[in-house]
Order: structure tokens, then sequence, then C-alpha cells
């Protein structure tokens, strides 16, 4: 799909005004928008603007998070298990678990919070107690995760309304986002934009299951980890 052929299946899709959700929940917009695209999958090819583009999307009003990549490989430095017994809480299935959003020097209901050692090159997770390093991330995995992955992105905001029970998306915003830089990472990191999705829980047979390490980032300050924002004209 070149630019041009985008530019016009976008404007369709903005035509059609609000559409009802393909699948119930938060993921429903993504999914919704990328039917309406025709694709199976989460990125786009666009020649003429170099090559695959990540696709994100955002209802306008939303506090939520969206997820840019998840990472777990080499990063704790006690058992899994263990930090999920010393900092975890039973859920609702009452399992022993450990499901919070880490942010920079901000302590959790997990008594956790992430420091960054600039000198190193390191993101640490801290317990906020006792102030022991549970786990670490060397930056420039992160960053260089990140630029694999979306250093460049179709970003599509809508507005979203309930009809009938059903949430329905109007998408009619659109960005292309480029020319990403590891200082505008660690600037969103550091004003608290960026955080690590902690996402696991012990089983019945006491094993730990982890569903990934997410890195997400708040959806309105999303645009701000690129320098090249072209809105759309649509």
């Amino acid at each position: 799909m070149t630019k041009v052929e985008l530019l016009k299946k976008l404007k369709e899709i903005k035509d059609m005004g609000f559409v009802p959700t393909k699948r119930v929940g938060t993921t429903g917009i993504g999914h919704t928008f990328e039917s309406l695209l025709g694709l199976k999958e989460n990125n786009i090819a666009i020649p003429d603007i170099g090559a695959r583009v990540e696709i994100k999307t955002a209802r306008k009003s939303s506090e939520s998070l969206i997820t840019l990549f998840t990472f777990n490989k080499g990063v704790w430095k006690i058992k899994q298990k263990d930090i999920i017994e010393k900092y975890g809480y039973l859920d609702q299935k009452g399992r022993k678990a450990l499901k919070n959003t880490l942010f920079c020097e901000k302590s959790s209901s997990s008594n956790l919070f992430l420091a960054l050692d600039e000198e190193n090159n390191i993101i640490n997770i801290v317990g906020v107690q006792d102030n022991n390093i549970v786990g670490a991330y060397d930056m420039l995995i992160i960053i260089s995760k990140f630029y694999a992955k979306l250093s460049r992105v179709l970003f599509c905001l809508a507005d979203s309304k309930i009809v009938n029970g059903i949430e329905n998306f109007h998408y009619n915003k659109f960005y292309l986002l480029s020319d990403t830089s590891p200082k505008k990472f660690i600037k969103a990191f550091k004003n608290k934009y960026v955080g690590i999705d902690i996402r696991m829980h012990l089983k019945e047979n006491g094993s730990v299951r982890n569903r990934g390490t997410a890195f997400r980032i708040k959806e309105k300050n999303f645009t701000a980890l690129y320098e090249n924002i072209e809105k759309l004209s649509i």
C-alpha cells in the first residue's frame, strides 16, 4: 500500500462515522481499525515512507496505557516466585499475584518503584521499604527493542460512544510518527509517561505464570516519543 492509497483508505474510514466494535474490551479499538483497513497484523507496508509501519490506536478521552513491547529475559535478580510472595497480593481468583504498573521514582501499591541509573544505563526495579533491586533492565537493549518495533507508527485517534450497550468508534485523527531517539525515550520515562507493567501470578502447583513484562505509555503522551509528527490531512 502506498501513502496515497493509505490516505484514501483512511478517508473512507473517517467518512463512515461511528462504527461498532468488532471485539469487546480495551483491544476492540485496534482490532476494529485493522479490520477496516483489511489487515491481519498490526503493521502495514508503506514503501514510499520507508518500509513497514506499526499501527497504534487510542480513544481520545482515555487515560489508558498503550503497550509498546514486552521484554522479560534476564531481568530478575531474585526468583520470580520470591518476588510474588514478598510484593504480591491475593487476586480475585485467590491466587498470589503481582500485577502492577511501575513508574520512575513513584511508589506503587506493590511497594516497588523504578529507578533510573543513568551512569550505567540501567532501569532498576526497587523495593520501597528495603531498597533491594529485584530486577534490572539494560536501557540500551530496551531502546533497541523500541526502535525495532516502533521506529515508524501510524497513530489513529477515535471518538468513542456506547450505542445500545456496544462501544462505537469514529476514527478521525491520523498521524505518521517517526524520528524517535534515545533522548526522547529517556525523557518520557523520567516524566512518568512510560512505565513497566508487571503481570505474573502463582499457579495452583506453585509455579510462576508470567505473561511478560510490558513497557507501556499513556495514550495521550504517545507522540512525545517522536520528533517528526505528521498530521495526515484527510
